[in-house]
């Protein structure tokens, strides 16, 4: 992703040219987001942008990006998903994502944020489900914070090595990934345990009040 053209787009259409191309961009441009928000953070740390109202605009962008395809599967989702099953290269893509989302159901949502053959086509599978918006919401736009602000600091912090973090992006959003994983198993161990010492709670009381 050319630095120039981030720079270009700001000085011919404002943040608000940023955030649209970020909106349909990432539908349309065969450039990983990664890219595109790193070359962001980098473009901020040389002084281009202004780093706090880049970030916003570039979660922003992403997380309407989310939030369309959500809804692409409620309105249209069951018969655009006959078409795109007939097209191989959609077709183990939609495999992956129902594989994500039965094994980490609406944490898939964050997860998917991470895997790039997935990350917009498990809110549209959420959408084509009904999943409540306020459920989508909360999983979606949490996974998108973290994974937009450790793309855009990797692009603030190391621009000027841009071209060593994509030779190992692969691995690099792997160890993210795993990282998110044993976070959210904690967290969801975590509240088991808080759920089942509640329950015992609750049975010792009322075994107290039947004596």
């Amino acid at each position: 992703m050319d630095l120039d053209l981030v720079v270009n787009i700001i000085d011919e259409n404002g943040y608000l040219g940023l955030f649209l191309w970020l909106w349909f961009g990432v539908f349309i441009l065969p450039v990983p987001n990664e890219v595109i928000m790193m070359t962001v953070g980098m473009a901020s740390s040389q002084g281009a942008l202004t780093p706090m109202l880049a970030f916003g605009v570039t979660y922003l962008g992403i997380s309407a990006a989310f939030t369309s395809s959500y809804f692409f599967g409620r309105v249209i989702g069951r018969r655009l998903l006959q078409i795109m099953r007939r097209k191989k290269r959609f077709a183990n893509s939609i495999e992956s994502a129902m594989g994500l989302m039965q094994k980490y159901h609406a944490f898939s949502l964050s997860l998917s944020c991470f895997v790039p053959g997935a990350r917009y086509l498990v809110p549209f599978l959420y959408g084509i489900s009904r999943l409540s918006f306020r459920t989508f919401a909360i999983f979606a736009y949490s996974g998108a914070f973290i994974w937009v602000l450790i793309a855009f600091v990797l692009g603030y912090l190391f621009g000027d090595k841009m071209d060593l973090i994509m030779r190992y992006s692969d691995e690099l959003w792997l160890v993210v990934l795993a990282g998110v994983i044993v976070f959210i198993t904690i967290m969801v161990r975590r509240r088991k345990v808080k759920e089942t010492a509640t329950e015992m709670d609750q049975a010792i009381y009322q075994e107290r009040q039947h004596k």
